[in-house]
C-alpha cells in the first residue's frame, strides 16, 4: 500500500514536472514560430490571422530585405561578419592568455588584482557609457570599424573568468613534465593549455558571438554613417513611423537569427562540458 501511494506520488511529480516543461517550451518556441509564419504571409493576411498558418505563403519578403533602409542587407551583413569575427578573435586571444596568467602566476596582489578585475562584472554597462563614448570621441574612432571593435575588446572579464577556472583544472603533472622536456611559457599555453580547455573556449565563443551579434545599443551610438550599420541597428529602418511592414521586418529578424543559431549547433557538443569545466567556484 505505501509503495502504491509512493508511485502514484511520485507520478505525479513527473506529469506536473512534464507540464511545466512544455509550458517553458510553448513559451520559448512561439515567438520563433510568430517570426517564421509572419515573413511568408502577405501583409492583409498577418492582419487577418496572425498567428495561424499562411494560407498563400511566399517569400516576397526575403527579396524585399535586401534594400533596407538607408544600406543594404547585404552592406549590413558584412558589417556586422566583420564587427563580429574581429572583436571575437580579440577577445579569445585576450581571455585566454589573461586567463592563463591568472591560474598559473601567482605573485604578491595577484589575488586582489584578479578581485578588482572580477568587480567590472557588477557594474552596469550604462554607468560606463558616456565616459566609453567620450574616450572614442577623444581618439577619433567614431564612426569606424576600430572603435567599436575596441568596446566590445573590454567584454572579457566574463571569458577571463571562465578560461581561468579551466586553466586551474589542468593538473601542475603535464605543466612540470611539458617544463622537463624543455617546452619554454608559449609552447605550454599554446600546444597544451588551449587544446585542453577546448570546451571553455567554444562556450566563450558563442556567448560573446550572440552578445556581440545581437548587440544595438553601442553600433547605434557609435556608427552614425550608414556605411557602418549593423544588421541589427538596419532593422531599425524597416519600423515606419505610422506603418510597419511587418512581414519585411520578421524576415530580416529570421535572417539575423541563423549566425546565432548555426554558431550555437556547430558548438553544441562543447557547450555545457565548457560550462562545466569554466564554472566559477
Amino acid at each position: 500500500m505505501v509503495r502504491s501511494k509512493y508511485n502514484k506520488k511520485s507520478f505525479l511529480m513527473k506529469v506536473v514536472i512534464y507540464l511545466i516543461l512544455l509550458c517553458l517550451f510553448v513559451a520559448a518556441i512561439y515567438p520563433l514560430y510568430w517570426v517564421i509564419i509572419t515573413s511568408v504571409k502577405s501583409k492583409s493576411e498577418i492582419y487577418q490571422n496572425s498567428a495561424g498558418l499562411p494560407r498563400q505563403p511566399s517569400l516576397e519578403a526575403y527579396k524585399n530585405i535586401w534594400t533596407l533602409g538607408e544600406s543594404s542587407y547585404s552592406t549590413n551583413l558584412l558589417n556586422s561578419v566583420i564587427i563580429t569575427f574581429s572583436s571575437l578573435i580579440g577577445i579569445l586571444i585576450i581571455s585566454t592568455a589573461a586567463g592563463y596568467g591568472f591560474a598559473r602566476y601567482k605573485f604578491r596582489g595577484s589575488r586582489l588584482l584578479f578581485i578588482i578585475f572580477t568587480i567590472s562584472l557588477v557594474v552596469a554597462p550604462s554607468s560606463i557609457m558616456i565616459s566609453q563614448f567620450k574616450i572614442l570621441q577623444t581618439l577619433h574612432l567614431l564612426d569606424s570599424y576600430a572603435g567599436i571593435i575596441l568596446v566590445y575588446f573590454s567584454w572579457t572579464v566574463f571569458g577571463v573568468l571562465l578560461s581561468r577556472n579551466a586553466f586551474i583544472e589542468i593538473p601542475q603533472d603535464i605543466i612540470d613534465a611539458s617544463r622537463i622536456d624543455g617546452c619554454n611559457e608559449f609552447t605550454i599555453f599554446w600546444r597544451i593549455g588551449i587544446p585542453l580547455i577546448r570546451p571553455t573556449i567554444a562556450t566563450i565563443t558563442v556567448f560573446h558571438f550572440i552578445w556581440i551579434w545581437n548587440d544595438f545599443i553601442w553600433p547605434l551610438v557609435i556608427l552614425q554613417n550608414p556605411k557602418y550599420t549593423t544588421i541589427i541597428v538596419g532593422l531599425l529602418g524597416l519600423q515606419g513611423k505610422y506603418s510597419t511592414e511587418w512581414h519585411t521586418l520578421t524576415a530580416g529578424l529570421f535572417l539575423s537569427m541563423l549566425p546565432v543559431l548555426i554558431i550555437y549547433l556547430l558548438f553544441q557538443k562543447f557547450f555545457v562540458r565548457g560550462l562545466m569545466l569554466g564554472a566559477l567556484k
